[in-house]
């Protein structure tokens, strides 16, 4: 069994070696498989996070909003050392943050952090493995592999999810960001939070299941911004729980918006409607494949 002290070396290793390459590539996964890019690394290792400056535009903005789970992998060929991280990835919009990490190279790409077009890739790494290998120049690659290698799995966060599990018994788990949301709208809370690198200031009205399996809010956004626009007097959107970030509660009015002549089709699967009294009587939160769960409301219910 590895001791404390070593395992807080290995994890001080790692933040070296990011450190001092710089460069990473980052994969991340598309609807075509997997893709990598080099970019990079703004280190932050006291708060145990790497940040990316990169493009709203650009691809792998959209892939990661669609799938949080990436790698990056950073190589220092001088010293034969090659990092693989696993991390989950959300990509923000934040010039201050932006401000707070630029570099002059930057504004080859953009009219600074203000830049419309900027955003941040804020990566939380979960777990790293560390080929450290012997740094002799001569050593050559056959040399290499049968050299005294050494491997080191670090695992870098404690809360972390871990990513997709197969069984039944994880996917039906409920989120604890789910149970957040679950007990803001039973309680008529506001709920804030960043979403597709938006702020977001919504009130939570139905609460349950896509089709898909995926938990999902229906609620109605009354501040904030969106990347399609906010109309003024605000506007319903579905929102994917899984997606959401840095959540807050707090109380104020409740805001709603006029009736619907269809229904819903965000949440297929109601385990909370604000408006069917019946839904808030649960002792805690319905997983996927609940009995209890409820259809959709049609107009006029």
């Amino acid at each position: 069994m590895r001791r404390k002290d070593d395992a807080r070396a290995d994890i001080d290793r790692v933040w070296e070696i990011i450190e001092k390459v710089g460069i990473a590539m980052l994969t991340t996964r598309f609807p075509g498989g997997l893709r990598a890019r080099p970019l990079e690394a703004r280190p932050e290792r006291d708060a145990g996070l790497i940040w990316f400056v990169t493009d709203l535009e650009s691809g792998k903005e959209h892939e990661v909003e669609a799938e949080h789970d990436v790698c990056l992998v950073f190589v220092d060929a001088a010293d034969k050392v090659h990092l693989s991280i696993t991390a989950r990835a959300e990509v923000r919009r934040d010039p201050g943050k932006a401000a707070a990490i630029w570099k002059l190279t930057d504004n080859a790409w953009w009219n600074g952090p203000d830049d419309p077009n900027v955003c941040l890739l804020r990566v939380q790494p979960i777990t790293a493995e560390l080929w450290d290998g012997p740094a002799s120049r001569i050593t050559t690659a056959f040399e290499f592999v049968k050299a005294a290698v050494t491997k080191v799995t670090v695992k870098m966060s404690k809360t972390a999810a871990s990513p997709r599990s197969t069984s039944s018994s994880r996917r039906n788990r409920v989120s604890e960001t789910y149970r957040h949301i679950w007990q803001a709208a039973r309680t008529r809370k506001h709920v804030t939070f960043s979403y597709g690198g938006h702020y977001r200031e919504v009130c939570p009205h139905i609460v349950g299941y896509k089709q898909s399996r995926e938990a999902a809010v229906l609620a109605f956004q009354f501040g904030g911004t969106s990347s399609k626009g906010l109309p003024p007097k605000g506007e319903w959107r579905c929102f994917t729980i899984d997606k959401m970030t840095d959540i807050q509660t707090r109380s104020g009015r409740w805001h709603s918006g006029e009736g619907h002549s269809k229904t819903q089709p965000c949440i297929q699967h109601v385990d909370v409607d604000v408006n069917v009294p019946q839904t808030l009587t649960h002792p805690k939160p319905l997983s996927f494949g609940s009995q209890a769960l409820r259809p959709p409301r049609r107009p006029g219910e």
